[in-house]
């Protein structure tokens, strides 16, 4: 019934499917690990940078401001996020306790499958009165200054604190 020539046909039209599925398989699985990679793409970095400038760049000032030496102790006044999907944001901080985490509830909400619904919290220490943080128990920890946080500890200026994707510090 089947001549050798369909059959040939039948044969190597299955090998070239199989083949196609193979290809498809691959590609889709070095688009998942592309995704899970720390190296972003250029245009994203790009995209970061003039950012992280926007949020670096001094705002215009009616009146001088007073200079702040690095020796100094002065206050940190704002959270900036440095890095990740909130870049170039910043919150205030007015003495209120900051959590940060994937739930709603929070202060700052980090969409980031590697980030715990109640992750972490930058608060004022009553002992010291300076900014300090704690990590609320999460599953892929906290970083700051590129440690793992064990304990609570005080957060100085301009130490970048990793949260998932998401670095921030104080300023």
């Amino acid at each position: 019934m089947l001549t050798e020539l369909t059959f040939a046909i039948l044969k190597y039209g299955f090998l070239v499917l199989l083949w196609i599925f193979v290809a498809c398989t691959v590609r889709s699985l070095y688009r998942d690990v592309e995704t899970l990679s720390p190296r972003k793409s250029r245009a994203h970095r790009r995209k970061e940078r003039r950012a992280r400038k926007a949020v670096e760049a001094p705002a215009p000032v009616a009146a001088p401001a007073p200079v702040v030496s690095a020796t100094s102790s002065a206050k940190p006044t704002l959270l900036v996020i440095i890095d990740g999907p909130l870049a170039g944001s910043s919150v205030p901080l007015s003495g209120n306790t900051i959590t940060l985490g994937r739930s709603a509830s929070n202060t700052v909400v980090l969409d980031d499958e590697f980030v715990s619904s109640h992750h972490a919290r930058v608060y004022t220490d009553p002992a010291t009165g300076k900014w300090a943080i704690e990590d609320l128990g999460s599953t892929n920890g906290t970083v700051v200054n590129q440690q793992r946080l064990n304990a609570p500890m005080i957060l100085g200026s301009r130490v970048p604190v990793r949260i998932g994707a998401t670095t921030f510090e104080l300023r």
